[in-house]
């Protein structure tokens, strides 16, 4: 018995799943970054705000994506401010 994720990795328990999802922190922190772009700005991220969520994300990589690096990095962006 198992699952798989999209791309066909497969996990048999929750600490395989676990073990998968953190082999990829930046998909995570994008996943992330897109919620909290979502939420502060009241709209979803759309086609042309993915150069932002970059730069966003480029900025909070040098802190290993930290939460709080993400939410300054999304309050200090002009997505959050033109939003």
């Amino acid at each position: 018995a198992g699952d798989a994720l999209p791309d066909g990795r497969k996990f048999a328990t929750v600490e395989e799943f676990k073990q998968l999802l953190l082999a990829d922190p930046e998909q995570i922190a994008r996943c992330l970054t897109e919620k909290l772009v979502t939420y502060a700005t009241g709209q979803p991220v759309g086609f042309g705000d993915h150069a932002a969520v970059n730069r966003i994300l480029t900025e909070a990589k040098a802190t290993d994506y930290g939460l709080r690096s993400l939410v300054h990095a999304v309050v200090a962006s002009e997505l959050f401010r033109t939003k």
